[in-house]
């Protein structure tokens, strides 16, 4: 007996359900919008249902996919031979891409994706040593499942896992663009001030995404004024969508510049008073 995912594909797709063509190949036409194909696709047997079961990880059991997700799994062949869901590497990998690149090719993956952000923030380990507040969430151990040379440099024990979780705040989290799925300590950590002392200043989350990319490197000297100014402008008008970031990070962002400004503004006026030229004031105070 076929499921009814694959009758369903089969009608959307104006074909005999009983013809025995794999489920899985594409669409024979693109004529039927990819929310409708997704809305047939999601419509599993019981049986099907506890065939997803997600597979064990060294940090526990996977995080179930959204069902959508799995239906665009079925529906697009590139990624059913991509991934295989049987194996760690392939659910953590089909989920990556949703989190990376898939919410940003397929818009009805974006509510799906949001609605997962709480299980994906849940944190599944708790380095020790590390000196950061913060622990390991699920976004950081799938990015970890599906990378064959952070597996090779940060082995699943406590000691190298804190190793981890370092390189996941600095970069990680740009490489799977989930800057706004950030569990609330991270968003905290990223909100505070960065190293720079050159204004305008920065948070620790945007002097991060400078130093992720070699190309904004190489475009912007966030060693001066003029450097760090046009980065900021970038990353406002551009670098939010190659980039989702939290509000929470983005309020502070502006808060920070804002606060600056104003004192600047102060400083200026009571230099004027005074008759004297001050200096522009540095970033606020580091904790």
């Amino acid at each position: 007996m076929q499921s009814l995912s694959a009758v369903a594909q089969a009608v959307s797709e104006d074909r005999d359900p009983a013809d025995n063509r794999d489920p899985l190949q594409p669409p024979a036409t693109n004529d039927v919008p990819m929310a409708v194909r997704l809305d047939f696709a999601v419509l599993l047997t019981e049986e099907e249902r506890l065939a997803l079961r997600a597979p064990d990880s060294p940090f526990g059991r996977l995080p179930e996919l959204p069902a959508a997700l799995y239906a665009a799994w079925r529906i697009r062949i590139d990624l059913n031979r991509a991934f295989d869901l049987n194996t760690a590497a392939g659910y953590a990998g089909l989920w990556v891409w949703a989190i990376r690149d898939g919410r940003r090719e397929i818009d009805v993956l974006r509510g799906p994706v949001a609605e997962a952000k709480d299980r994906l923030a849940e944190t599944v380990a708790q380095p020790i040593a590390t000196g950061l507040p913060v622990g390991l969430p699920w976004l950081a151990a799938l990015l970890w499942c599906v990378r064959p040379d952070l597996q090779e440099t940060f082995k699943p024990t406590p000691e190298a896992i804190a190793g981890y979780l370092g390189w996941f705040i600095r970069q990680g989290v740009f490489d799977l663009r989930c800057g706004d799925l950030l569990p609330a300590d991270h968003v905290e950590l990223l909100s505070g001030p960065g190293e720079a002392s050159t204004p305008p200043p920065f948070t620790r989350y945007l002097e991060f995404t400078h130093a992720a990319r070699p190309d904004l490197q190489a475009t912007f000297d966030t060693g001066t004024f003029e450097g760090r100014r046009a980065f900021l402008k970038w990353f406002f008008d551009h670098g939010t969508q190659e980039f989702p970031t939290h509000p929470g990070i983005l309020e502070r962002q502006s808060q920070i510049v804002l606060e600056w400004g104003e004192t600047l503004k102060r400083a200026s006026a009571e230099g004027a008073a005074s008759g004297g030229a001050p200096a522009a004031p540095d970033g606020p105070g580091k904790p």
